[in-house]
């Protein structure tokens, strides 16, 4: 390959230019062009004229010489220079240069009081993803550490992926790897996704929502496993409001409405609680404290209450000297208000796995408003609003040596699920319920306590101790009597699990364990199994469901193996069995399919009359976009090409839009009373404990005299699902019927009739969505 003179001294010039405009920046002698007119920025976001980076660089060196050597500090400052110099010439969506992003970062991380290979990572944590800088040529100058921790952070948008779905999980694959190698590496990526979210304001609404999802779903869970209370915080709320932001924006309203009515009662609560303590000789600190308002929504979500019936909406922080002091001031606070049955918590006697400590207390106080309470030490606030970082704030105090131990382990648990998945997907699956923050504590008959995600069995308590346990777990006691493997666990209760001779995981177990671990080991011994085993299996998973569920599976023919191995995806039935073995398919979902064709005995095709009156000899087709029955309101779109009429549902959007454009051609329609035809119906369900939650909403339908002939599952968040169900009904009392079923089970927080959205009938906004 040949290049001439003239195309060397073209880039020799050009990065001579880049060089001298680095330097002039650097000694702020840059004379920057007059910017375009630009439109005012959105709220919250800096000019780009009134932004320094070097003012900031010489800010955040002078914040760093607090408490590193000088010579990290010109590291810091070296890293500064060679990021500049990697990013220049890009700017960001406000309009700053884009090396104001890396220095806000790397003061982040100065404020946690990382050491300097941190700092200089946070400088530099863009330039391998954004810029032609090699990690070779990273680690030459700053060392193979600083290079890991940068390279750990950098995504894979490099890389070609078949969907989004599979990209962010192998992004967050090869994050959480590098975190469980050097914790730093998280630390960096939450500074980062911190300054992203003060500044999504610059950010073009559609991708507004998609990028405070992706924050709640995964950066928010993961800084409440590190403890760090202070950035969870503001991730969920920031999150929340752009999700989310007209329930946001109303909620703060009654949230500071309800502040402003008791602003009375709670400087009484406050001046009445110090005297007290003052009068037993107690030394307390008594703070005001704003609850979160995710966490406020998350709780009137979740238990389906109003906001008026939230009970720790006004709460106290008291911070004590001494562990003995907390307890002492309980009792206080307990003599002075009456306590609220059930509302006590001591995570002093039993921590959280990510450290935090703290009495909590919810109290009656004048006029019967409810007070929340959390008694602690200014060591265990500390350790609950720095988590893993207190390790670096306060090195000299000791403190947060049981929340290091109790990280590694967190770190090493992922190392373990990572070997036993076979995808990034499958990965990402796995881990997600371990970083929920919701967990109960169960004892071994040894006394030692276990922390497990809330809607965990004995499985998952076996998978806890060993992989060996788990795989060799053939039944358990809970509080020395016999129980069912597949049963909840709840707070305080002791399991002993019985252990047979050899590994025989049951595929069924996949429906109800809830740790990543546990399905991640079952999984890997079922993908061992052979396809005579895993056949085999399945066969019996599916005589399981059947029976259970009373479901007529020696009935089905060929031709209803053929129907669901092609809904499926699967060439021959073989191969749905192979996937059904190794809990690839839920038996009980497959099951249903199978026999939805004789579920309800339909009637000889010679004796059916048409479902729909007023045809005058038109065939006709039920809409599957809003799928309608018996009692609905319905409208016919009439076909003249194909003579056929096309009935939906009144309510649906493509009826709506349709009648408006063409009218002439809709016309209302009514069902024949004498028709007794089943019907399919789509419905729509948001699910928690989602594997545990099928195999109860498939045993609910089958009671209810129907099948299920498809369904489709979305994640919605690490903890929540939605189940898009195809069911066989006979009209719309018996599809009221299996709603009102569905409505009464624990862990479905929503049931809808299904309605495809008409994308021509109007713009979707990703961004709102109410």
């Amino acid at each position: 390959m040949s290049v001439s003179a003239s195309s060397v001294q073209d880039n020799t010039f050009s990065f001579a230019k880049k060089t001298a405009d680095a330097i002039k920046r650097a000694v702020g002698l840059d004379t920057p062009k007059k910017p375009e007119p630009q439109p005012a920025p959105p709220a919250g976001v800096i000019p780009a004229e009134k932004v320094n980076p070097v003012a900031s660089a010489n800010a955040l060196a002078e914040r760093c010489r607090l408490y590193l050597s000088s010579s990290d500090v010109n590291k810091i400052r070296e890293a500064f220079r060679y990021a500049d110099q990697a990013h220049l010439g890009q700017f960001r969506n406000s309009g700053a240069p884009y090396i104001t992003h890396p220095i806000a970062v790397a003061e982040i991380l100065a404020s946690w009081h990382m050491d300097a290979q941190v700092i200089e990572a946070g400088l530099m944590h863009d330039v391998l993803e954004d810029t032609a800088i090699s990690k070779i040529e990273m680690s030459e100058k700053f060392g193979i550490k600083v290079a890991e921790l940068v390279d750990g952070v950098s995504k894979l948008d490099k890389l070609k992926f078949s969907s989004n779905e599979e990209a962010q999980a192998e992004s967050f694959h090869k994050m959480l790897l590098a975190m469980s190698r050097d914790v730093r590496v998280i630390l960096i990526k939450l500074a980062d996704r911190i300054h992203n979210m003060r500044t999504l304001g610059a950010v073009k609404p559609h991708k507004k929502f998609r990028i405070a999802k992706e924050t709640m779903e995964i950066y928010v869970p993961i800084a409440n496993r590190l403890g760090l209370y202070s950035v969870y915080r503001e991730l969920a709320d920031v999150s929340f409001s752009f999700m989310y932001p007209i329930r946001h924006r109303v909620l703060k309203e009654a949230v500071e409405k309800s502040r402003a009515r008791r602003k009375q009662a709670l400087e009484q609560i406050s001046h009445e609680v110090s005297d007290a303590l003052a009068r037993n000789k107690i030394r307390g600190d008594v703070q005001d404290k704003n609850k979160g308002l995710w966490r406020i929504y998350s709780k009137m979500k979740e238990r389906k209450i109003k906001f008026s019936e939230v009970l720790d909406v006004h709460s106290f922080r008291l911070c004590v000297p001494t562990r003995d002091d907390c307890y002492r001031a309980l009792g206080v606070i307990h003599a002075l208000y009456k306590p609220v049955p059930g509302r006590f918590k001591d995570f002093i006697a039993i921590p959280k796995a990510n450290g935090y400590q703290s009495l909590h207390t919810t109290v009656l106080g004048p006029k019967g408003l409810p007070v929340e309470f959390q008694i602690r030490t200014e060591e265990m606030h500390h350790i609950c609003e720095d988590g893993i970082t207190a390790h670096w704030l306060y090195k000299d105090r000791g403190e947060s040596s049981s929340l290091q131990k109790s990280t590694q382990s967190w770190l090493e648990s992922l190392l373990e699920i990572q070997r036993q998945s076979g995808t990034s997907l499958e990965f990402m699956e796995n881990i997600k319920v371990d970083i929920s923050p919701e967990h109960v504590y169960v004892f071994t008959p040894k006394g030692k306590i276990l922390q497990l995600p809330k809607g965990s069995t004995a499985v998952d308590f076996a998978y806890q101790i060993h992989s060996d346990v788990g795989n060799t777990c053939i039944g358990c006691r809970i509080n020395s009597e016999p129980a069912l493997l597949s049963r909840e666990l709840k707070n305080g209760e002791m399991v002993e699990i019985i252990t047979g001779t050899t590994p025989s995981p049951n595929p069924q177990w996949l429906s109800s364990v809830r740790t990543g671990r546990a399905r991640a080991e079952i999984r890997q011994f079922l993908r061992q199994l052979s396809d005579e085993g895993s056949v085999k299996s399945a066969n019996i998973l599916l005589t399981n469901a059947a029976k259970q569920q009373k479901l007529p599976l020696a009935q089905i023919t060929d031709h209803d193996w053929l129907r669901v191995c092609k809904s499926n995806g699967f060439e021959s039935k073989n191969d749905l069995l192979s996937a059904v073995g190794r809990g690839l398919k839920d038996a009980s979902l497959i099951a249903h399919q199978l026999t939805s064709s004789i579920t309800l005995g339909r009637a000889d095709s010679s004796e059916k009359q048409p479902a729909v009156l007023d045809l005058h000899g038109r065939g006709y087709n039920l809409a599957p976009c809003c799928t309608p029955v018996p009692e609905d309101p319905i409208q016919g779109h009439f076909i003249k090409a194909t003579n056929t009429v096309h009935i939906h549902r009144s309510d649906c959007s493509h009826c709506q839009r349709g009648y408006r454009v063409d009218p002439e051609n809709w016309q209302e329609m009514s069902w024949n009373p004498t028709c007794k035809e089943t019907f399919s119906a789509k419905l729509d369900a948001e699910i928690t404990e989602t594997h545990a939650t099928l195999e109860k909403i498939t045993g609910q339908i089958a009671k209810a005299q129907s099948s299920i002939s498809g369904f489709s599952l979305t994640e919605l968040s690490p903890t929540a699902s939605k189940v898009t169900l195809t069911i066989q009904i006979k009209d719309g009392k018996h599809l009221q019927k299996i709603i009102n079923a569905l409505r009464a089970i624990p862990a479905v927080r929503l049931v809808s009739r299904h309605l495809e959205k008409d994308l021509a009938m109007k713009p979707v906004d990703v961004e709102e969505e109410e």
